[in-house]
């Protein structure tokens, strides 16, 4: 099987290899600057997984098409073992990943995500996706405004805006997937496998953030032989995003170690 990512490396080709893997909606741009501080130590390979960013959008997103997707990356790029970090759906790939190919995976990193199944809450982002004026707007900020509207939110409609382009002939386009990425949000938010194993796993996450409490960290402790844990006390779910510095120096050290 081919793989069709989009993908940036950064780096020393001769490193360790680390894999970076977005969350729902984001793009392998989201970890460039973070992706830069690694490359002094790692060759970091930036992944749009499918669906997502710059690469190829299909009928449909389910983990284990996500997991044999880096699994295809991996062979199509002669990467035999990589360090893999997954932050929120990355995680989620990355744990399914673990699961089904641990002879791939030398130290596996979960940013801010359980294995559990979430009630799904995204319908609110799609539903204002959806419906913006993407194809008539004029301009970007038209689109910025009707996102702001519909979310309240400024934060995240700037998160959004960022997989905003503009079409070659009229209006504008998502580069998300996002018809299908809304019909799939039930798989997205599902549950992974998590059996016995003994991959080196860090797990870290926001004291602030409600998608990882403790009988998440309970649970992977009766799962992962090798875990460790971080919680940034004061973040949300981006953790990366609004304390990088804390989040690579934990990282760093785990992968180091």
């Amino acid at each position: 099987m081919t793989s069709l990512l989009f993908y940036r490396t950064l780096g020393d080709p001769s490193a360790p290899p680390l894999i970076i893997l977005h969350g729902l909606l984001g793009t392998s741009d989201n970890w460039q600057t973070l992706g830069k501080a690694y490359s002094e130590h790692y060759c970091v390979w930036l992944i749009d997984q499918r669906n997502h960013g710059r690469s190829p959008h299909f009928e449909t997103h389910q983990y284990p098409e996500l997991a044999q997707d880096l699994c295809a990356f991996m062979d199509e790029h002669g990467i035999e073992k990589a360090h893999v970090l997954g932050h929120s759906m990355g995680g989620k790939t990355a744990l399914m990943f673990a699961h089904h190919h641990p002879d791939r995976l030398r130290k596996l990193i979960v940013a801010d995500m359980a294995v559990r199944a979430y009630d799904p809450h995204h319908q609110p982002i799609f539903d204002a996706l959806l419906s913006a004026p993407i194809e008539t707007a004029s301009g970007r900020s038209e689109i910025e405004n009707h996102l702001n509207a519909q979310l309240d939110d400024s934060s995240m409609v700037g998160f959004l805006m960022k997989s905003l382009r503009r079409r070659p002939d009229h209006g504008f386009t998502w580069r998300p997937n996002v018809p299908v990425l809304r019909d799939a949000l039930s798989d997205v938010v599902g549950e992974v496998p998590l059996a016995l194993n003994t991959w080196p796993t860090l797990v870290i996450y926001g004291g602030q953030s409600n998608y990882v409490k403790q009988a998440d960290i309970e649970r992977y402790e009766e799962a992962c032989m090798l875990l460790e844990t971080h919680c940034i006390a004061d973040a949300g779910h981006w953790l990366h995003a609004s304390h990088p510095e804390e989040f690579f120096a934990i990282t760093c050290a785990f992968l180091d170690a």
